[in-house]
Formats: C-alpha cells, sequence, structure tokens
C-alpha cells in the first residue's frame, strides 16, 4: 500500500545500524492550518521537530508515545513541543515571543538557544509503564544536531541526521548505530559517507525504497513494510475534565463562582472545550465546589 505520509525502517545485514526514512505531506498540512498565525519560520522550526520525533518513534518497544520539548528563558522561541506515538499518531506546537524580531532560517533561531535552553525526550508508556525523561542542555547548531548529540552522549548511540522541508513537504532520513559490537568503525564511516551525497531533493522528491536503493544499493539490507503516519491529537472533553480536577476543589469553586464559561483550548488542535459555571460544579460530587445561585 502506497501512503502519503509514512515511515520506512531498513537493517544493514553487514554493519550493526539501521535507517529510518520519513516523509510527512498530510501532516504538515494540517498542523501548519492549526497554527495558521504561527510565522513561517517557526512552522519550519515545527516540521523538523515532528520529522525527529517520527524517525525516534520507530525504536519504541512499548504502547505510548515519544516527546521532543524545547523550553528557553529567553529569546524568540519560548516552547517547542512535538511526539509521536508507536502506531505513528503525530502531533506539534510552537510558542514564539510576537514582540521579538524572528529571523528569516531556522538555523538563526535555534542559534540563539545555545546556553539558553533545556532539550527534554519523554517516552510516555500508554499501559500503566514507567515514564521516563532525559533532559540536558540544548546544544548545536540545529534541531537535528541536538538531538544527534544527545544520543552520542547520553545513549552511546551514533546518529545522524538529514533533514529537508520545503513547507508543503517534509522528509527526513536517520542513519543509527545499534548498541553492542562497534568494531566494524570502516563499515559505519561507510554508511555515514554514503548518507552524506544525499541532497534535498532527493529526500522530498524520491519515495523510500528509491532512495535507500540509490544510497545503498551495495549494502546487503533488511526492508520492513512501511509504516503509516498521520496527525493524532488524543484530547477530549474526558481528559480537560481530570485536568480541571487537578486544580483541587478550592480553584474550581473559583472559576465556578465566575458568570462567564470557561473555555480551555488544545495547543496541539486548537480544539476548544466550553464549561457552564454549573458543569464545573459538577465535577465534584461533594458540596465542595458551589456554582454561582440560580435566579428566578
Amino acid at each position: 500500500m502506497v501512503y502519503t505520509d509514512y515511515l520506512q525502517r531498513v537493517l544493514f545485514e553487514d554493519v550493526d545500524a539501521r535507517c529510518v526514512v520519513v516523509r510527512l505531506q498530510d501532516v504538515i498540512e494540517e498542523v501548519n492550518k492549526r497554527c495558521a498565525d504561527t510565522p513561517a519560520v517557526a512552522q519550519r522550526l515545527l516540521s523538523e521537530a515532528l520529522l525527529l520525533s517520527a524517525l525516534m518513534s520507530s525504536g519504541l518497544k512499548f504502547s505510548g508515545r515519544i516527546s521532543l520539548q524545547i523550553r528557553a528563558d529567553s529569546g524568540p522561541l519560548r516552547m517547542l513541543v512535538a511526539d509521536c506515538t508507536d502506531q505513528g499518531g503525530l502531533r506539534g506546537t510552537v510558542s514564539v515571543d510576537s514582540a521579538e524580531r524572528l529571523p528569516e532560517q531556522t538555523s538563526d533561531l535555534i542559534g540563539e538557544l545555545s546556553g539558553n535552553a533545556v532539550l527534554t525526550l519523554t517516552l510516555d508508556p500508554s499501559e500503566g509503564g514507567q515514564r521516563w525523561q532525559g533532559i540536558v542542555p540544548f546544544e548545536g547548531r540545529c534541531l537535528a544536531d541536538a538531538v544527534a548529540g544527545y544520543f552520542e552522549r547520553s545513549e552511546q548511540l551514533p546518529t545522524v541526521f538529514r533533514l529537508a522541508t520545503d513547507g508543503k513537504v517534509a522528509a527526513a532520513i536517520m542513519l543509527q548505530r545499534m548498541p553492542g559490537d562497534d568494531s566494524d568503525s570502516d563499515g559505519w564511516n561507510h554508511l555515514e559517507h554514503l548518507l552524506a551525497t544525499v541532497e534535498d531533493g532527493e529526500l522530498l522528491d524520491l519515495p523510500a525504497e528509491t532512495l535507500l536503493r540509490r544510497l545503498f544499493h551495495a549494502e546487503r539490507r533488511r526492508l520492513f513494510p512501511a509504516r503509516e503516519l498521520c496527525f493524532y491529537c488524543p484530547c477530549s472533553r474526558e481528559r480537560v475534565e481530570n485536568m480541571l480536577l487537578s486544580l483541587g476543589p478550592d480553584e474550581l469553586a473559583s472559576m465556578a463562582d465566575e458568570p462567564e464559561p470557561v473555555e480551555v483550548r488544545c495547543q496541539f488542535c486548537n480544539q476548544s472545550y466550553r464549561f457552564e459555571p454549573s458543569e464545573l460544579a459538577a465535577l465534584y460530587p461533594d458540596e465542595a465546589v458551589q456554582g454561582p445561585p440560580t435566579l428566578h
């Protein structure tokens, strides 16, 4: 089956390494539509983050999601989040300071983060497993460099990324050394050299199988079936209610005392959830939360 948005994996038979190709089109369109007011440079950076989270999801061994997050204390980029489930569901959001002038290139936007931001990778199982986070200072000339540096230092897994985006389509390829014997440095270096020859146009235009065949035609490799990727946000009214409950009865009481309804908007999919004061009061079954008196 041919997918518009997909992830394609390949293992090399003679070198302890794997390669993953990701292509996004419908996901990019959907995310850009939901953050239409976001500057173009921030949208492109979000596209890169979505590519990286999709690539990293190829290594998930459980049901859940992997999330990439950047938070900055100052500068134009304040927050960037992208995550992908083990089933290929992607979502993302980016926040910039509108009061600051944004550069035109994502590399310039990233350049202001050095020493000013943290990179967080989160593994979040959906079936009661233990949540895990890795938090490191943001380092690198681009988002791909920062993630590759994390794998190198924290996981001891040499990793190389190549990313390309034209605003409508985004594509990427990842080459990663597998855990275990690293004695075959010549084989790994040869794969790195081959990957360095790929051009942006090839990444954006060629199907994954064609691209992998061109790059590694002389290498023994095992190709896995492509996996479809799509936009997916798990937000729901029930989840928002649980979030409101986590605020505690006093905070809910204060909100229920207001005459106007409360509107909660998902930062990922822009879906709005509206709660009347009486609905807020009903979230707690006891008398801890009381709405305003009914007028007759």
